[in-house]
């Protein structure tokens, strides 16, 4: 009776492990279902991934080449720019203002400024900036604030180097100015020398009715003098005011000079001794084409010029050269020098510092050297020691050979 029982208990186990088979078949279906949709999901993610991977590097290499092009943008620049960073901090500068206040990119960024950069107070005026090297610039500043879409901010300085445009203009307005003083010099010349003849003529005739030793013969001979003055005064008017064309001949340098200095020296006054003046040149230039009476007149000029700088005596050195293409005259003086806000008008026709100058000698060597193509520089810096230390101008005329 007992047999029964047990196969039916064996049947209900095979049963139930058959229900978990069944069950174990169906999970496994399940979960390899589960596993291909992921595989394929990955797979697909994995595909969007590299698309977006690709469209993000195509996007940084145009970042990186539009940062290259606006780089190589910044460095062509020739005006000066400097930006900074929302709290002020220099965080780049390009190389046209480190050209313009002459320093370096790592110094602006350690020091997060410049004694010449404005800030906020640019505000687009030119002025003159002093620079460590000892000379000025004319600049002019601007300032502008930033504020980006993403919430950067900062701001800009523009720094505009206006050197060459301010000489320029002023150069214009100096041939204007000197085209109006010339014509009012030559009329003014001319109507002067008819009198000065007549005085002179006279003066001469009462001369020779005295005695060269008595007081009217003596009075006579200063009446003379005084015309002669007067007109060599009249004659350097007329030559500034109505510049003869150049008669271009053969140039010995070394004779110029030494012909110029002898002129000079005839400026001393009478009485006053020559030695107390040590006069030196040294010439080391070819013979060359100019107009040898003008250039004689211009040198004659600046001597003298270095000369009545040292009322007391002194010393003048005058140097003679072919540089760069160009003739170059260089005269400096152990005299006080020339003061930084005059060296720009001391060519100013009748501008002189000296109550018996007439303001002419270096504007007439100015109209000279213009005349021959070239130009009479003032150097801002004094005179090398061994030279004198003094003023130190340089006339600078176009070389033509003699062939």
């Amino acid at each position: 009776m007992s047999e029964p029982i047990v196969q039916s208990a064996g049947t209900s186990a095979d049963l139930e492990l058959g229900e978990v088979l069944n069950s174990l078949s169906s999970i496994s279906e399940s979960l390899l279902e589960s596993y291909t949709l992921l595989a394929e999901r990955a797979r697909a993610l994995e595909g969007e991934l590299a698309t977006k991977n690709a469209e993000l590097e195509r996007k940084v290499l145009e970042a990186e080449a539009m940062r290259a092009h606006l780089e190589t943008v910044l460095g062509a620049l020739p005006t000066g720019v400097v930006v900074r960073d929302g709290a002020g901090r220099i965080v780049r500068v390009n190389p046209a203002v480190c050209a313009i206040l002459e320093t370096t990119e790592q110094e602006l960024l350690e020091h997060n400024g410049h004694p010449e950069l404005l800030g906020h107070e640019a505000i687009g005026q030119a002025r003159e900036i002093q620079l460590a090297g000892g000379h000025s610039r004319i600049v002019e500043q601007r300032w502008t604030d930033f504020h980006t879409a993403s919430g950067v901010s900062g701001s800009v300085e523009l720094v505009d180097d206006r050197t060459d445009y301010a000489h320029l203009t002023e150069r214009l307005h100096s041939v204007d100015k000197l085209a109006a003083l010339g014509s009012m010099a030559s009329g003014i010349a001319h109507e002067i020398r008819n009198p000065m003849n007549a005085v002179r003529g006279y003066a001469e005739l009462f001369r020779r009715e005295f005695d060269a030793e008595s007081r009217q013969g003596k009075w006579a001979s200063k009446i003379c003098e005084g015309v002669d003055e007067a007109d060599t005064i009249i004659s350097n008017m007329l030559s500034f005011g109505s510049p003869e064309k150049l008669r271009r001949d053969r140039v010995c340098a070394a004779e110029l000079v030494e012909s110029a200095i002898e002129l000079a020296q005839r400026s001393i006054p009478a009485g006053v001794k020559q030695s107390l003046w040590s006069i030196q040149s040294s010439v080391d230039c070819p013979d060359f084409q100019a107009d040898h009476i003008k250039l004689r007149q211009a040198l004659r000029n600046l001597v003298a010029n270095a000369i009545q700088a040292q009322p007391e005596g002194g010393q003048v050195h005058i140097t003679c050269a072919l540089h760069a293409g160009e003739i170059v005259f260089d005269i400096c003086d152990a005299g006080p020098g020339i003061p930084a806000d005059l060296r720009r008008r001391v060519v100013d026709p009748f501008f002189t510092t000296r109550a018996e100058g007439t303001g002419l000698g270096l504007a007439l060597v100015h109209t000279i050297a213009e005349l021959h193509g070239g130009r009479l520089e003032v150097s801002p810096a004094p005179a090398p020691a061994h030279l004198g230390g003094g003023a130190q101008l340089i006339l600078k005329v176009p070389y033509h050979n003699c062939k």
